[in-house]
């Protein structure tokens, strides 16, 4: 936890993004296709991608904008990440978002540089795969940065995960209960994921993406939803990204958006106790 706090006070001052987008002319597909070919031209490799736009209208009604997500296959970096912080697995492996937005279309990502240097895994293979992420968003055109409307405050105690620790569990079958429980509270699910010793679980809520992304579409770097589960020993880790810390975004806090987020914490809370696991913190 003080390793932490101290990484969030190290890049305060920084000029460091949370999300990098690039605006690229052409129609939805020739822009999906430009995207897909600058990321295999740099060595990163798509695994699927989700047509979020269309699922959500057809849940939420008309209204949402066309909006891809291009979920990349685990490479050298995610894996190295997660091996060295589990907590990184909140954003791993990286989503590369598609929007249009007012007669134009971003394609995004994250900027790796900010969390994995408050996570102390920046450096290696990560900083070689952020490198590749920005040199594809290069290939398409100007890379434009999105900081935070205000960074975390290290006195808050706010971490990047919700983390639970599972006594005597065995980590498949904490998987399969969490996975159990975010069908039942409505959420859809894609296939697991293995980054590393973490199993990553993506799933998503048509009204959640409807009210976070028509308030801050770039957004999209930490979506589908991240929840994560490694074994620990005898014991189990299973954590989810911290929704609260979207509201750092840019036109998030003062917007419906904080109601959103704050929900999806309620939830995504919910979820992890029913694992019956501990409240966790990671020692100093």
């Amino acid at each position: 936890m003080k390793r932490w706090l101290a990484a969030v006070s190290l890049v305060l001052g920084l000029a460091f993004a949370q999300a990098l987008v690039v605006e690229v002319k052409g129609t939805l597909e020739e822009v999906e296709a430009k995207t897909l070919a600058a990321l295999k031209g740099v060595g990163l490799e798509p695994d699927r991608v989700l047509n979020l736009g269309e699922q959500v209208r057809q849940v939420t009604g008309p209204g949402f904008p066309e909006y891809r997500l291009i979920l990349l296959k685990p490479e050298r970096g995610s894996i190295e990440a997660v091996t060295k912080n589990p907590m990184a697995a909140i954003v791993l492996p990286p989503t590369v978002f598609l929007t249009e937005k007012e007669g134009r279309y971003l394609v995004g990502t994250l900027d790796g540089r900010l969390l994995f240097s408050m996570l102390q895994v920046y450096g290696g293979e990560v900083e070689r795969m952020v490198w590749r992420l920005e040199a594809a968003l290069g290939r398409l055109g100007v890379v434009r940065k999105v900081s935070p409307a205000l960074m975390p405050d290290p006195k808050s105690g706010m971490m990047p995960a919700l983390l639970y620790r599972v006594a005597g569990a065995k980590a498949e079958d904490v998987v399969l209960l969490v996975e159990s429980e975010l069908t039942a509270q409505g959420l859809n699910l894609l296939p697991s994921v293995k980054v590393g010793p973490a199993t990553v679980i993506l799933p998503c809520k048509s009204e959640w993406a409807r009210i976070m992304f028509l308030t801050q579409p770039a957004g999209g770097f930490a979506a589908p939803c991240r929840f994560f589960a490694l074994q620990m020993g005898k014991d189990v880790l299973v954590g989810a990204i911290e929704p609260m810390l979207m509201t750092i975004m840019p036109g998030v806090m003062g917007s419906p958006a904080v109601a959103m987020l704050q929900e999806a914490r309620r939830v995504m809370t919910e979820i992890l106790e029913a694992t019956g696991g501990q409240p966790y913190r990671p020692g100093p």
